[in-house]
This record gives structure tokens, C-alpha cells and sequence, in this order.
């Protein structure tokens, strides 16, 4: 399939222009095409074996109203078959999401990653076709731009492999038994870091507002669709008419950067609101269906500038201001929750835990699902575990490993390190220099200043708490836990401070060294019960910090550690540079 065996061609959307389609032409009568319909702002893309009949049902259909008299342009290959329509539809959806020129008008019936015979050299072809596309103007961006970019990581249209397709699924079913019963649900989505629990949020989003906007007399869903039963069987799809669902993000800037990706969405309609969690616990309103992305950064009797407000919310929601967590005001306000949660990834005392979550077993009925298969690291599920087990003291690794095409180094010479992460940066892009709290963030009131200085090199952390990653300058900053928790980059370069040391054969927190308040400052609900936070715990925090940030990388991680014996004890494990 080296050869180019696909053509692309214009039609005007019309009924004339339907009905002079070829009825002798097997690719445009009885072949599968892929195509998009679209007009200056708006595309929809679709696949099907009778193109004919398939743009009469468009131009009876009221939703599609405002494509008429644009264009639907038409891919026709004669080597195509259903399985290889199928997924190029879901290729285009994806990409011209993450392009960003048009605002996509497909709903999310169950896109899945779908394995068929020589997929390998047909993606080959897709990403032909999407360069023939730029060339014709209809697409702007290029397949790695859009790879890099936030509107597409966390894009509702990405595919779900069969594992997250079958949580989907048990979720929705869950609500919709819930709400015909008038009970209420809980559903804990839990699993490795990469792994993709926020593609399974940020789909679950869109399939509900899908489900509540769909009009059985107006639209269709395709037979092949994982969800058509969702759509299609009358009671299934009432029970999420008219129905208040709600995106909770805990990450300030991760919540207004959802916020505008799902502005270039099309809902439909649909009442669906993006809050963080004091959004959510200052509004009025009450929810059906209420979503948590981060849900283990929630937290605990908040204090500090938001304090205010705090107590404003907890004294609306309970009538005191007692100590309640940001869990608390998500629960007594919806009547279905999903969270996903992953006690492995909260980070400070602050933070909720299983405990928050536990007492609402009688109340909600609860269902957990845990994913294990890899997305995000090239290293995959291997790479993940071995991370875990050297930031340990516990469950070490018995010898070095290596992880096909994951490049995974450690550095003596912090100029080496920097010069890597330069040319990582030039070659792939989202190569990005991240570390622990190990200093002060001196640069917050100087923009001019220097937060800290390694062997004559300066170092700057990151200028802003907006999308940082995506910043200016992010390549030339070094970013914390507090920017990069929740996003992917290419390559890590990870610089880890005196805040963990290696002594006696032990990893071992040192306080000294720690620059992060955040990390002793002990919740209100231990203040009041008079509990301190031990070595151990303090110790645990540290290296779940440096786990959460060694796991951002897709491609590689780059390592250097200030403590001398703590390099000499990682160089076990990792290549030396």
C-alpha cells in the first residue's frame, strides 16, 4: 500500500447534487466511503456502504440544516472495507477535534479502537489522507502539531480501547438503572498513572450530553455503534432527558483549559456545566449526574484565601462551618457520581482518601473499576511498576531494566541534562524540565529572579500556573507537581532535589531541603483530631510526588539528582548519560 489508491472529491450538499450521484459507480452506490460534510465553521464526518441513500437521510435530518448548500467531500478507495471506513471515520473525528478549524458535530456513539488486517499500513494511508487535506485547505494543523496539542489529549473523541469501552458502558447502565429506581449511584474509576481515566471522564461527558440532546425523529445512530442501544431503546435514552450533569475539575488551570476545549464542542444543547469544586459548591443548583476528573485532589477543610468561601458553602449546604471536604459538597448536591480517584496520586495531607470516600457506601450504591491498561508511556504497564518500585523502600527491582523505544537516562553533568532537554525539545516538542519543591519560588514576585542555581546553570520555575506546559517559555522553566499533574509530555527531564536523599540503603525525606509548605501542612480535620504527620508519611508524600512526575513522560525521562548518593543509587537502574 506504498502507492496512493485514494481519491478525494467535492459535492455541494444539495439535493440536486444527491440525486445526480452515480447509481452505476459501485464506490458511490454500494462501496465504504468516508466522508465530511461541512460548511465555514461546522463539519460532521461519517462512513457508510451506500453514499447515496446515506446524504438523503442528512438532508431530511433538521440537525444538518445548517450544512446545507455547503460541501461533502468524499474518500473513495477501492481497497477499503468496512473495518478500514470505520476507523478513518474515527481518525478524522479525532483529528479535525484537535485541528480546531471546525466545531465537529458527531456525537459519541462508540468510538473504539478497532484491530483489523494490515491496520498498520492503512494508518499509513489515514495520515496521507490528512495531509491531502491541509494541501486542500480543509485542515490546518499537521498530525504531530495536533498530537502535542491540549485540544486533542483532552479531546472527548478520543478512541476507547476495549477496556475503557466496557467501564463506559457499566457506568451508563448504572446511572440509568439509578435513575429509573430513584436511587442514588457511585461509580470509582481508578487505575495506573497513563492509563486514561480522564479520556473515560471526558467521553463519559460528551456520550451523557449526547444521550439527553439526541432526537430519535432527527438523527441516527449507526448499527455499528458500541452504544446504539444507549441511543435507540426508548427508556435508556429518556432517562437522561432533561437531566443537570456537571464536570468537576479540581486543577485550576486544567478546569478553564476544559472549559474552553468543550466551548469548540458541539452539545447539542445539552445542560452540562464545567466547574472546579468551589464553582460547583457556590451554585445553586443541584445535580442529576455529577463527574470528577482528579477526584484525589479534592479537599479537605480548605483554608487560606479561599477560606471565605469555604465557610460560605459549608454553612449553605450543612448549616455549620464544620470540617467538610470538597467531597462532601459534590455528594450532597448530586444524586449520581463518578469520580475518578487514585489514592496513588494524592499529594498532600489535604488531599481526600479512601476514608472521605468509604463513609458513603450506605447512601450510594458503589461499583469500582480499575484499569491496567497502559496509554500513555511507550515503556507501558512495565515501566510504570518499575518507577513504583525504585521511588521505594519496599519492593525494589531486583536488576536494571529496559523498555523498547522508552529512553530512560540518568545525568552526572546537569549541563548535559540541560542540553538534552533542548534537543529532545527541537525534535519532538513537549520536552519539559520538572522538579520537586526543593526550592523557593522567588521568581513569583520577581520575574526577574532566579529561583535556583545547579553547578553555575540557572533555573526558573514555571512563570505561569495557566496551561504552563503550552506556555512561551515553558521550554526554558522548570515546572512542579502543581503544573504538570493530569498532562502528558514526550520527554521528561526530571531534576530531583535534596528534598529526597538516599542514606544507610534507605530513600529518605529531608526537611531541610523542602521548600513546599503544602506538603506538612496538615488538614484541618488532623489539626482537629490532634494528629501529626509522621516520617513516614512525610517520606511517602516525596516519593509520590517524584512517581507522579517520572510518569508524565510518553517517550523518555531524563534524570538528575542533586544527593550524590541518591544519583548513585538510581544509576542501578537507569543508563548513565
Amino acid at each position: 500500500m506504498s502507492e496512493k489508491t485514494f481519491q478525494i472529491k467535492d459535492y455541494i450538499f444539495s439535493q440536486a447534487a444527491v440525486n445526480q450521484l452515480a447509481t452505476d459507480n459501485r464506490l458511490e452506490e454500494n462501496w465504504p466511503v468516508v466522508y465530511q460534510i461541512s460548511n465555514n465553521r461546522e463539519i460532521y464526518i461519517g462512513e457508510t456502504t451506500n453514499l447515496k441513500n446515506r446524504m438523503n437521510q442528512h438532508l431530511a435530518n433538521t440537525e444538518k440544516s445548517s450544512l446545507q448548500h455547503g460541501t461533502f467531500r468524499v474518500v473513495f478507495d477501492e481497497t477499503f472495507n468496512k473495518s478500514v471506513a470505520l476507523d478513518l471515520e474515527s481518525y478524522l473525528i479525532q483529528y479535525f477535534s484537535g485541528d480546531g478549524k471546525y466545531k465537529v458535530l458527531n456525537r459519541n456513539s462508540g468510538m473504539c479502537d478497532r484491530n483489523y488486517y494490515d491496520k498498520q499500513n492503512y494508518r499509513k494511508t489515514f495520515e496521507e489522507i490528512w495531509n491531502r487535506l491541509r494541501e486542500l485547505k480543509i485542515a490546518d494543523k499537521t498530525i504531530a502539531e495536533i498530537n502535542n496539542s491540549e485540544l486533542f489529549k483532552f479531546s472527548p473523541y478520543k478512541n476507547l480501547n476495549f477496556e475503557q469501552l466496557n467501564v463506559v458502558t457499566e457506568i451508563v447502565q448504572n446511572i440509568d438503572e439509578a435513575i429509573n429506581d430513584d436511587k442514588k449511584s457511585l461509580s470509582i474509576i481508578d487505575g495506573d498513572a497513563g492509563t486514561g481515566k480522564t479520556i473515560v471522564i471526558m467521553y463519559l461527558a460528551k456520550l451523557l450530553a449526547d444521550l439527553q440532546s439526541f432526537d430519535d425523529l432527527n438523527d441516527s445512530i449507526e448499527d455499528e455503534s458500541n452504544f446504539d442501544v444507549f441511543f435507540e431503546v426508548e427508556h435508556i435514552n429518556q432517562s437522561f432527558k432533561n437531566k443537570r450533569i456537571a464536570l468537576i475539575v479540581p486543577q485550576p488551570s486544567l478546569c478553564s483549559r476544559i472549559q474552553k476545549i468543550f466551548k469548540k464542542i458541539d452539545l447539542g444543547g445539552a445542560d452540562i456545566r464545567i466547574f472546579s469544586p468551589v464553582q460547583f459548591g457556590k451554585s445553586d443548583d443541584n445535580f442529576d449526574i455529577t463527574l470528577v476528573d482528579e477526584a484525589h485532589l479534592l479537599k479537605v477543610g480548605v483554608t487560606g484565601t479561599l477560606g471565605k468561601q469555604v465557610h460560605e458553602i459549608d454553612q449553605k449546604l450543612f448549616g455549620n462551618t464544620g470540617i467538610h471536604s470538597e467531597l462532601d459538597w459534590i455528594m450532597k448536591k448530586s444524586k449520581n457520581v463518578v469520580l475518578v480517584y487514585s489514592n496513588q496520586q494524592r499529594i498532600r495531607p489535604t488531599n481526600i482518601n479512601n476514608s472521605d470516600i468509604a463513609k458513603y457506601a450506605e447512601e450510594f450504591e458503589r461499583r469500582d473499576y480499575y484499569l491496567k491498561t497502559q496509554m500513555r508511556s511507550i515503556g507501558g504497564k512495565a515501566y510504570i511498576d518499575y518507577i513504583y518500585g525504585i521511588f521505594s523502600n519496599n519492593f525494589r527491582p531486583l536488576n536494571k531494566e529496559l523498555f523498547d523505544n522508552f529512553d530512560a537516562r540518568i545525568f552526572d553533568d546537569i549541563h548535559d541534562f540541560v542540553s538534552e532537554m533542548q534537543k529532545r525539545e527541537s525534535e519532538s516538542g513537549l520536552a519539559r524540565m520538572v522538579a520537586g519543591f526543593a526550592w523557593k519560588w522567588n521568581s513569583k514576585n520577581d520575574k526577574t529572579a532566579y529561583d535556583f542555581q545547579i553547578d553555575g546553570v540557572n533555573f526558573r520555575w514555571n512563570s505561569t500556573q495557566q496551561n504552563w506546559i503550552g506556555s512561551a517559555n515553558a521550554a526554558n522553566e522548570v515546572g512542579c507537581i502543581y503544573t504538570v499533574q493530569g498532562d502528558d509530555l514526550n520527554y521528561v527531564g526530571i531534576i530531583i532535589g535534596e528534598d529526597l536523599i538516599y542514606r544507610d540503603g534507605k530513600l529518605k525525606f529531608n526537611k531541610q531541603a523542602c521548600a513546599d509548605s503544602g506538603a506538612m501542612k496538615r488538614s484541618q480535620r488532623q489539626v482537629a483530631n490532634n494528629e501529626t504527620i509522621s516520617e513516614d508519611d512525610l517520606l511517602e508524600q516525596i516519593l509520590r510526588t517524584y512517581r507522579i512526575l517520572m510518569n508524565r513522560a510518553v517517550k523518555g525521562v531524563y534524570i538528575y539528582a542533586c544527593d550524590d548518593e541518591l544519583r548513585q543509587y538510581l544509576k542501578q537502574y537507569f543508563n548513565n548519560y
